[in-house]
């Protein structure tokens, strides 16, 4: 059987290639061993899935294996996102969660990882004990049924519960906006538009059905895939719109004029809304390449942000420390202080519209308040593939960048994750070598579309020379 090794969030592949039932019985049974391993057996599991093909059936492969094993297996009665799962972990202190997704992937492929009892992405030694626990085969796959009827696999359905608490997190009624949510026939459908309509939101949905082809698209929140959403709310009036992926852990707004604003816009806004709109002062993180808007906020009320290497896992131990109010990377990914320490781009929607109530305008008004206030941050982001090794094509790039002529000043490098140069101008660039493809993906920010275009020019340029 072929070696399993976990990426930045879990293990995924193709369910045409490896990602089989044999295979997932495979870290199911790591996953068990490592439950016992650190005397965490006896609290039971919380196993959830998507609404990809097969998932459900995973699950089930899934709590077979562990419930032999002596773990108490929890299953949902239907697709749940992955903050879901997340609560459930953390809300009825059980040893955590496995989910079977393969978030904002196409729909060929699925995935499963592991959610220590937190409710947050397992850190890197948590990680690394499971992935040294995969046996090399598996056995044949217990008899799910008999499991059950001796109480060893139980249904529980969090999904009420973890409403309720979302839905607590507003301290005063909102005012009835209209808004439109797209769950791209992901595992959030039926779920964030009941959520929004609790509140007394005025609420239109589209592609709000589950769907395991997710309409024949690819279930991430970029602008390429959300053109039916911006025509939505072009023609309906609606105030704000909002996309989740797949599995509900990344989001996405439109404004009322159709404008995207992705996580590197959203952050700043939820940020800034927790200090002046709900008191709640503190510092907050981003990834290195997330922009760094929020760190105008943050300097603006003498606070400072943390910057860590690309993945939610380490924002989000900032956050289960009490290290930040806030945390978020410019994937879609984004949680706060009083929330689970795991992205969730249905609670992260709350705070948004929460701010667009409190303003008294639109979410347009607010990005125009931080525009004026903080200047424009305009972020840009290439993926180029790359044939053969990037072994040392980081190495080759700082190399070649000390002698390159930029035609401004620069400021630093920085190598806290892949290569980044900044400018005196506060323009930087970043280069990083992808952990899931062979490519490098290169980001750059400046202060206009045309300056942040002439970085990107610049940083492909670089690159093309040190590629030959």
């Amino acid at each position: 059987m072929p070696a399993i090794k976990f990426g930045t969030d879990g293990w995924r592949s193709r369910v045409d290639a490896d990602f089989t039932a044999p295979n997932v019985r495979r870290v199911a049974e790591a996953v068990s061993e490592y439950l016992h391993e650190t005397n965490q057996s006896e609290r039971g599991i919380f196993i959830g899935y998507d609404g990809r093909l097969g998932s459900a059936t995973f699950a089930r492969e899934c709590a077979g294996i562990l419930a032999d094993g002596g773990t108490m297996c929890f299953l949902p009665p239907r697709p749940v996102p992955t903050p879901i799962a997340a609560f459930a972990a953390a809300s009825y202190s059980l040893a955590g969660a496995v989910m079977i997704t393969a978030s904002h992937n196409p729909p060929a492929y699925n995935g499963i990882k592991y959610i220590p009892h937190y409710g947050g992405p397992a850190t890197e030694d948590i990680t690394a004990a499971i992935e040294r626990l995969i046996p090399l085969s598996t056995k044949d796959a217990p008899d799910f049924n008999r499991l059950s009827s001796q109480g060893m696999i139980a249904e529980l359905d969090p999904i009420d519960d973890y409403l309720k608490r979302v839905e607590g997190y507003i301290e005063s009624p909102m005012r009835k906006i209209k808004v439109t949510i797209d769950p791209m026939h992901g595992a959030t459908s039926g779920i964030i538009d009941k959520l929004l309509s609790d509140l007394g939101l005025e609420v239109e949905v589209i592609r709000g059905t589950i769907d395991p082809n997710f309409g024949g698209i690819t279930p991430d929140p970029v602008p390429s895939n959300l053109g039916a959403l911006k025509e939505r709310v072009l023609k309906n009036g609606s105030e704000v719109a909002f996309a989740m992926d797949g599995d509900g852990d990344r989001i996405t707004a439109v404004t009322e004029k159709g404008e995207f604003l992705p996580a590197n816009k959203l952050l700043p806004v939820i940020y800034l809304h927790m200090l002046e709109g709900r008191g709640i002062v503190g510092d907050a993180a981003r990834t290195v390449a997330t922009s760094h808007l929020i760190d105008a906020v943050a300097n603006s009320k003498g606070k400072d942000v943390i910057v860590t290497p690309v993945g939610f896992k380490y924002i989000g131990e900032l956050l289960r420390n009490r290290k930040v109010v806030v945390g978020g990377e410019e994937s879609g990914g984004i949680s706060f202080s009083m929330h689970i320490p795991e992205k969730d781009g249905m609670a992260s929607a709350i705070l948004v519209l929460e701010s667009i109530s409190t303003s008294g305008g639109t979410i347009s008004g607010i990005m125009d308040r931080l525009k004026s206030s903080f200047g424009e941050f305009v972020s840009l982001r290439s993926d180029i593939s790359i044939e053969g090794s990037t072994d040392g094509l980081l190495e080759s790039i700082a190399r070649a960048a000390s002698s390159y002529r930029w035609g401004k000043r620069v400021a630093k490098t920085d190598k806290l994750d892949g290569f980044k140069i900044l400018f005196d101008d506060g323009s930087w660039l970043l280069y990083r070598v992808s952990g899931t493809e062979s490519a490098i993906r290169v980001y750059a920010e400046s202060s206009t579309i045309r300056g942040a275009e002439a970085v990107m020019d610049l940083g492909k340029a670089l690159l093309s020379t040190v590629r030959g």
